[in-house]
């Protein structure tokens, strides 16, 4: 862990409370919401500046915007919500840098795997030569995850939220973190 979180503990069980909160609305709506995200971002720069100082809170800065950068180029395509990437953020936010990086390693390998499963859930036997025709056809760019779970087409499929596979991340980093 960083030597900017005075308590890592408190701050993993905050993280993963919010995650966990994500989750849920995420399950439940499709949402992450701002009023979740948003008080977590400004919470774990609260924290890191009262036990830290300035310096605490650059740090924590710094790491709410990896945490955003990691997913934005995502979001911006259409491929996730802006709600995982400001849950992302609040991550960083509240747990730093090699946290933020570690729940983004395992939501990644975590994510792929959740989604070839839904798209088996839902299409069957035929799934195999659907993603392949996507991917060799290029059709993935313009019918993406979000659209997918939007659509009135697929209205009684199962969804593909990010929020579960973030929560997922955040418990198995606060359980084992690499460090770079």
């Amino acid at each position: 862990m960083s030597a900017y979180l005075a308590y890592p503990i408190l701050n993993e069980i905050i993280c993963a409370v919010v995650a966990f909160i994500g989750m849920i609305t995420d399950t439940w709506r499709g949402k992450i919401y701002n009023w979740l995200t948003f008080p977590a971002i400004i919470l774990g720069w609260c924290l890191c500046f009262y036990f830290n100082g300035w310096s605490g809170l650059g740090y924590s800065v710094g790491a709410t915007l990896i945490g955003i950068a990691i997913y934005l180029p995502l979001a911006i395509i259409g491929a996730y919500g802006m709600g995982d990437v400001k849950l992302m953020g609040a991550v960083g936010s509240i747990c730093g840098t090699v946290f933020v990086l570690n729940v983004f390693l395992y939501t990644s390998v975590l994510g792929f795997f959740h989604a070839i499963i839904v798209h088996f859930m839902n299409y069957g036997s035929s799934a195999l030569m659907q993603i392949y025709a996507s991917i060799k056809s290029g059709s993935f760019k313009n019918n993406t995850i979000q659209k997918e779970n939007t659509n009135e087409k697929t209205k009684n499929k199962i969804k593909y939220n990010l929020g579960l596979d973030i929560f997922i991340g955040v418990l198995i980093a606060c359980y084992h973190c690499f460090t770079w």
